[in-house]
Parts: C-alpha cells; sequence; structure tokens
C-alpha cells in the first residue's frame, strides 16, 4: 500500500517545481523531502520524476500516479 504522505509530498513537489520550495510548503528539510520522494519510488519500482538543474517534472509513471492519487 502506498503511504499517503508521501503521494502529498510528491504533489507537493510537482506543483512547487523544486525540491527547495516543496520542502518549505510541507515544513521538512530537504533531505527529508527527498528520502521520502526516493521510498515512494523504491516501492513502485521506477523514477516518478525527472530531475533537471531547474527544478524536476514527473515521468509518464509520475503524471498516472497523480492523477490517481
Amino acid at each position: 500500500m502506498i503511504d499517503l504522505k508521501r503521494l502529498r509530498h510528491l504533489t507537493a513537489l510537482v506543483q512547487h517545481g523544486n525540491f527547495h520550495r516543496a520542502a518549505e510548503a510541507l515544513h521538512l528539510t530537504q533531505p527529508a523531502l527527498t528520502r521520502s520522494i526516493q521510498a515512494l519510488e523504491a516501492h513502485v519500482g521506477a523514477p516518478l520524476l525527472t530531475r533537471h538543474r531547474t527544478g524536476v517534472e514527473p515521468t509518464e509513471l509520475g503524471r498516472l500516479l497523480l492523477r490517481h492519487a
């Protein structure tokens, strides 16, 4: 079962576009948010985000998961 807290973290990350702003909005540290997203990706067995220097964007699987979240 997927942890709803981690889905909220993924949603915030996609909405804010980068780890720093999403972590601030969620009142988390960046490392804590990173670990949460990594755990979610490990659970589903695939990357949910494409990471760029300018931010992040969801992969196809990430978009699918967000649509059903």
